[in-house]
């Protein structure tokens, strides 16, 4: 579905007016009352708006009605609702059984003010104990009661969602606070953004993440709790009937693959995370250094004739071409600058100094595999990450797309090297936990679009079916 299906063209024409700036703080009233009136009257909206359209001034619009007694407070503000009601924000209504007029957020317009409200006060979200809450989760469930093992899935996803976009977000952050320091100048405003808005920043998300919400700590007990869930058939059947006592799945099949893919979501996420933490570290000592150094420069600047000459020169250099004219006039009548250049021998080349050779035993080279293991190491680091488990359950889910419950290495698709590589982590995996075929091995090759691969056929494990 597009977004102009669900929302009018005009829409988000309120934030673009010459009355913006009214219109959003209108808005923000609007969502203030949301917040704690069941029912928003006309009447209390309208004088909410008087109290802030005094001395300001308000333009009409083009399709806006004049009032009869002329544009009074009362008249601004009723063109402010007849205009959010123009545009698809907001309804007005009766309230049942009675004349009192009401005011009805649109459900779309909703999300939309709390997100305004957040860029207008520039507000952080605070991600406290996300991790925790998903091992918490999946772990009561597991030893309480599996009956909601589902609900628990479902939750742990929405947290790690929720994980992934707060570290995303930090991450980005903080590169937006290093960009900061390239372009600042003024060692008031570096002080203020390090000891003010990073340090908020810092002390709302990053230090959460590093002490009470450990992903480290939590990380490898939710992994091995989804691995547990993927390997009980008896579970897994629990958690697919109650996905369809919901009645949120046409059959099973649909119930299955969602419970599987959530699960494979979280395991990849936490697969990830740890390097996500360690870049989000990186980044974190970078700033603090680079803030430091960058306010020990400015405060012990050079201050005498050679360091303001410099801070000129910079200044001209960032100078738009008009300034630029303008400032070097001044500097031609006040500064006197010539260029000195003078030529010797020296200056074409550097006369070779010859030094004697002198015959040593050469130095002994000790064999040293430590490299060749880290590089081993990081390659299939880089395989992991890139062919997660679900991508190889999902290559070779395809085989049996047809309804076949076997296929033989002469019929596998084979069309790149990324297939290739699939194929062969999938005989790698066999054996994990949840994986839902067996792969039997025979002897000789056979070769697939010119690659060559072992004789074998993959064949769809059986699944006890659950019997009430």
């Amino acid at each position: 579905m597009k977004l102009f299906d669900v929302v009018p063209g005009n829409f988000f024409s309120i934030l673009s007016s010459r009355n913006r700036e009214i219109y959003f703080d209108a808005l923000m009233i609007l969502h203030e009352m949301f917040k704690f009136e069941l029912n928003i009257r006309v009447d209390d909206f309208i004088a909410s708006l008087i109290s802030i359209l005094e001395d300001r001034a308000f333009e009409l619009e083009e399709d806006d009605e004049m009032q009869e007694n002329g544009l009074t407070l009362s008249g601004k503000a009723r063109l402010i609702l007849d205009r959010f009601t123009k545009t698809g924000w907001v309804d007005k209504e009766f309230l049942d059984g009675s004349f009192i007029e009401i005011i009805t957020p649109r459900s779309y317009a909703i999300p939309v003010m709390k997100l305004l409200s957040e860029l207008g006060n520039n507000a952080l979200q605070e991600y406290n104990s996300l991790v925790f809450a998903t091992f918490s989760g999946l772990k009561q469930a597991k030893t309480e009661n599996e009956s909601h093992m589902y609900e628990a899935v479902l939750s742990a996803k929405a947290n790690t969602e929720q994980l992934q976009y707060a570290l995303r977000s930090l991450y980005h952050g903080i590169r937006g606070f290093l960009r900061g320091i390239v372009e600042q100048q003024d060692v008031n405003l570096l002080l203020q953004d390090h000891f003010g808005e990073y340090k908020r920043m810092s002390d709302r998300i990053y230090h959460p993440i590093k002490t009470m919400d450990s992903v480290h700590r939590y990380m490898v007990p939710i992994q091995s709790l989804l691995t547990d869930i993927l390997a009980d058939e008896t579970l897994l059947q629990t958690m697919r009937d109650r996905a369809m006592s919901i009645k949120k799945y046409e059959d099973e099949t649909e119930a299955d693959t969602e419970i599987v893919k959530a699960i494979d979501y979280i395991l990849d996420a936490y697969q990830a995370v740890g390097d996500l933490v360690s870049e989000i570290d990186r980044k974190h000592s970078i700033y603090t250094k680079s803030s430091i150094e960058k306010i020990q420069y400015l405060m012990t600047a050079d201050q005498s004739i050679k360091g303001k000459l410099a801070d000129l020169l910079k200044t001209y250099a960032s100078m738009t071409e008009g300034k630029r004219d303008r400032l070097a006039g001044i500097m031609e009548k006040n500064i006197r600058i010539s260029r000195q250049e003078f030529f010797d021998a020296w200056s074409l080349y550097h006369k070779n100094i010859k030094s004697r050779r002198i015959d040593r035993a050469p130095l002994t080279i000790e064999q040293d595999d430590s490299f060749a293991d880290l590089a081993e190491g990081y390659l299939l680091e880089q395989i992991k990450n890139g062919y997660p488990a679900a991508r190889v359950r999902a290559f070779v889910e395809g085989f049996f797309a047809t309804g076949a419950s076997r296929v033989d290495a002469k019929d596998i698709p084979i069309t790149d090297d990324a297939d290739f590589i699939l194929l062969i982590l999938a005989v790698i995996r066999q054996n994990d936990r949840g994986m839902p075929y067996i792969v039997e091995m025979r002897e000789g090759r056979v070769r697939r679009n010119g690659y060559l691969i072992s004789d074998m056929t993959i064949a769809k494990k059986e699944v006890e079916k659950h019997v009430e």
